[in-house]
């Protein structure tokens, strides 16, 4: 049974579209996934839930290699378990004293923050470069409180 074309075109578009977007390669340059795994995690959610479609979602990554289910399925348990990580991260570091608060609260909130800068922008009609500046030292400065810098050089 065939995929789609129309289907499969779009789904790749759509991944392709937002791995291109500027603040996804701004947030994905300093995470700890790398392109494929982002990539694989996007086409991971597209489709329904039957086990047809979850065995085709290979076929949605746009990087023009065809990727073996095997090998898909690898990146998406190495992205799944580099998402997992860097939330114990922070919550060990709540949980040690090394950061404020165990909570992912914060991190909502400037995901949130970030999300409307964006939506402003894009309906002043502004996506260039100087938004982009813009935002990467909001991020900067949201991050560097979070992560209070200081904390972690003088905790013994």
């Amino acid at each position: 049974m065939s995929e789609h074309p129309d289907v499969l075109t779009y789904g790749r578009e759509s991944i392709r579209r937002q791995a291109r977007d500027p603040i996804t390669k701004l947030l994905l340059g300093n995470s700890q996934l790398t392109p494929a795994q982002l990539e694989t995690l996007l086409a991971n959610s597209l489709g329904g839930e039957n086990y047809l479609e979850k065995s085709r979602r290979r076929l949605y990554r746009p990087s023009g290699r065809n990727v073996s289910r095997g090998a898909f399925n690898r990146t998406l348990i190495q992205a799944e378990n580099n998402v997992i990580r860097s939330i114990y991260t922070v919550l060990l570091l709540g949980y040690v004293g090394l950061y404020d608060s165990a909570s992912l609260q914060p991190f909502v909130e400037l995901s949130d923050t970030i999300q409307s800068y964006i939506q402003q922008n894009r309906q002043a009609g502004r996506e260039d470069r100087l938004v982009l500046q813009e935002l990467n030292a909001r991020l900067l400065e949201g991050i560097s409180s979070l992560a209070k810098r200081q904390s972690f050089k003088d905790q013994q």
